[in-house]
């Protein structure tokens, strides 16, 4: 599947990152279905394909290991199969997926998870970076990166202004001021349905339906942050919905 042109503005900034050490952190924000993991399985698959011989570690962590960390290892594996990869790739002790010397490296950021230990040297990504508690990911995820300056991706939706999501996108939007050089993506429902009509009339049933002000169009489609805290629907309802 070939990557859309808005996800393809993503991949070449952050490859860019990664393969001149800028260290870059980036927030990414894509409507609800719009191919945010489809985004983040190509980029693992590329820089595993480019490391392989040199080596290193990707780290791509997950709000839960069930499902979300275990379905972003099932689609890696359906990229690297369908790149030619198959019987090429090993998998290790259940969260690592190794081609020739590179490897990716699949955790949890569950509160009760154990990951200290681990180095990242190629990437660092935060998938739903919105449902991470920032004390885990400052505390545990981050410094992961610290002795190599692993440029670090986050994915996801907004929700309310308190979430790690929200906060490293507003860092990104101010440094952006500073240097010019563009650290958040965001992609709401019109820019997916440029490229998927259907996806485009699917929305507007929801937005029918749900009405335009309704929380879980505004966050999940308009990508449009609810202040102070979300109202009545949690994060948790909002997953139940979709």
């Amino acid at each position: 599947m070939k990557l859309r042109p808005y996800q393809q503005e993503v991949a070449k900034t952050v490859l860019d990152s990664v393969q001149n050490h800028r260290g870059l952190t980036f927030s990414v924000e894509i409507a609800r279905q719009g191919g945010k993991n489809e985004l983040s399985a190509h980029l693992e698959l590329l820089l595993l394909t480019l490391y392989m011989a040199r080596g290193g570690n990707l780290i791509k962590c997950s709000p839960t290991f069930k499902p979300q960390t275990i379905i972003s290892m099932a689609r890696l594996k359906d990229r690297l199969d369908g790149f030619g990869f198959d019987g090429l790739y090993r998998s290790q002790m259940g969260y690592i997926i190794q081609l020739g010397e590179a490897k990716a490296i699949f955790l949890s950021a569950e509160e009760s998870s154990s990951v200290v230990g681990h180095t990242a040297d190629i990437l660092l990504e935060i998938d739903e970076s919105q449902d991470v508690a920032k004390e885990k990911y400052n505390k545990e995820f981050r410094p992961m990166g610290s002795s190599t300056n692993v440029t670090c991706i986050h994915y996801g939706t907004t929700w309310d202004d308190s979430t790690l999501l929200e906060e490293i996108k507003q860092n990104n939007l101010e440094l952006e001021k500073i240097d010019g050089i563009k650290r958040h993506f965001r992609y709401d429902w019109q820019e997916i349905a440029r490229y998927n009509q259907d996806y485009g009339r699917y929305v507007i049933q929801e937005k029918e339906r749900l009405g335009e002000d309704h929380p879980l169009f505004r966050t999940q489609y308009a990508l449009l942050p609810i202040k102070g805290g979300g109202g009545f629907l949690s994060r948790q309802q909002i997953a139940q919905m979709l």
